[in-house]
């Protein structure tokens, strides 16, 4: 009887939120942590929203009326019991950011890229098999988070993400990178940590010029690269090495030891251990609260916000050059 009561006025509080977000038309709809496993349709009405977020709940999927928002930028689906990718995510092509972390979800459709304004892609731990190669329409992508997952390889179209600065593969089954991730320029943070390399990759590390935060740790690796390679990647402000094979020859940590950029042995072991310092390169506001040295856990990504005065401001600036279109000029 109680366990029913409970559910009656949770079911009223969460269409009570939605009518709420329909009468004032707004920007933001949180429906976070509400156990709820079906997306009530009243949401479809919120024809203004453009974020929306859901994670922490049972859903199995997301229903098809949830292409009906077109503006939509910012979609968290993280820790629910997805067991498929939502191909209605496909159609929101004005997407900036989605998190479908922690679900049950072994492939991404080919329409994934359809996506070309995505910025930020969370795919953590969800059984992932493989990328599509159409992954390199997504063009805008900037972060992308891979770990945990079952990943033997990437398409090679990952050249094309060009603006891609983030990108987190630990925990994965990779043998090998691909040559074409010599190409993202942009890139800063690079995460291979836990995977199946049998070698550093260092003809394609020393191309990246901006990368700062490389993990390689806990890998499979039996030999080191010559000091000419370790040279030519002395930009890289942390390498780490740790936990291969090869940083249990004495040998080898006394050539790595003139290395201040490489970590081959546990922090609280290593003397000369690097300190970061952000403001040493360039990054914008949003970036600075960023953990650029250490990949961040999908346990540890804060997936909604709290309605505010300054992000409603926000909202209607991102919402001011399609708003544009429509004001005649009666001069």
């Amino acid at each position: 009887m109680m366990n029913a009561i409970y559910k009656f006025f949770r079911n009223n509080h969460i269409l009570a939120v939605c009518e709420n977000a329909v009468c004032q038309k707004s920007f933001t709809l949180n429906l976070s942590r509400f156990e709820m496993s079906d997306l009530p349709e009243l949401v479809s009405k919120c024809e203004n929203l453009l974020k929306l977020f859901l994670n922490h709940n049972h859903l199995q999927q997301l229903p098809t009326f949830a292409n009906k928002l077109i503006h939509l930028q910012v979609l968290t689906l993280d820790y629910n019991k997805l067991t498929e990718f939502p191909s209605v995510i496909c159609q929101l092509t004005t997407l900036k950011i989605l998190n479908v972390s922690c679900n049950e979800i072994t492939s991404v459709p080919k329409e994934i890229g359809q996506l070309v304004w995505l910025e930020t892609f969370w795919c953590n731990n969800t059984g992932l098999l493989q990328l599509p190669t159409e992954i390199g329409n997504c063009e805008s992508l900037e972060t992308l988070g891979l770990r945990g997952n079952k990943l033997q390889q990437l398409p090679d179209s990952i050249r094309c993400l060009k603006k891609l600065r983030w990108l987190t593969l630990d925990s994965n089954e990779l043998a090998s990178v691909p040559h074409g991730l010599k190409e993202l320029k942009q890139l800063v943070h690079l995460n291979l940590k836990n995977n199946r390399l049998l070698r550093i990759p260092s003809h394609t590390l020393a191309k990246m010029s901006k990368l700062q935060y490389v993990f390689l740790n806990d890998n499979r690796i039996e030999q080191i690269c010559s000091t000419q390679q370790l040279q030519s990647m002395k930009f890289i402000r942390m390498l780490n090495l740790c936990g291969n094979p090869f940083c249990e020859l004495a040998a080898v940590r006394g050539q790595l030891k003139e290395h201040e950029n490489i970590l081959y042995e546990l922090l609280e072991q290593k003397s000369t251990a690097v300190t970061v310092d952000l403001d040493d390169f360039e990054v914008d506001e949003e970036e600075e609260l960023s953990d650029w040295e250490n990949s961040i856990e999908t346990s540890d990504l804060d997936s909604t916000d709290d309605s505010s005065l300054e992000n409603d401001l926000e909202d209607i600036s991102i919402l001011i050059p399609e708003l544009s279109r429509y004001i005649t000029n009666f001069s």
